[in-house]
C-alpha cells in the first residue's frame, strides 16, 4: 500500500520534470522561464519555487505555464517566418 508521502514525491517529480521541459523549450526559443511566467500571469518567484521543488504547483498552473510557453514559441516562429519571407 502506498503512503501519502509517496504520492507527494511522485507529484513533485512529475511537476519538476514538466517545468524543466517548459524551461528547456522556452530557452530553445530565446525565452527564459521568467518570460514564460510573465506571459502566463504567474509571479516569477512562485515559478522559481516550483522549479526548485520548494512548492508543488497545481496541475492547472503547470498547464497555464505550458500554454504560455507554447504561445511565446508560436510568436517566435511567426517572427522567424516573416524574416525569411523578406
Amino acid at each position: 500500500m502506498r503512503q501519502q508521502g509517496d504520492d507527494n514525491l511522485i507529484m513533485e517529480s512529475i511537476t519538476q520534470h514538466a517545468i524543466r521541459a517548459i524551461r528547456e523549450k522556452a530557452e530553445r526559443s530565446g525565452f527564459t522561464l521568467s518570460d514564460v511566467a510573465y506571459a502566463a500571469g504567474i509571479d516569477k518567484a512562485q515559478v522559481s519555487r516550483w522549479a526548485t521543488g520548494k512548492v508543488v504547483p497545481l496541475y492547472s498552473a503547470v498547464i497555464k505555464l505550458q500554454e504560455a510557453c507554447d504561445a511565446l514559441v508560436e510568436v517566435r516562429l511567426a517572427q522567424l517566418q516573416k524574416e525569411r519571407e523578406q
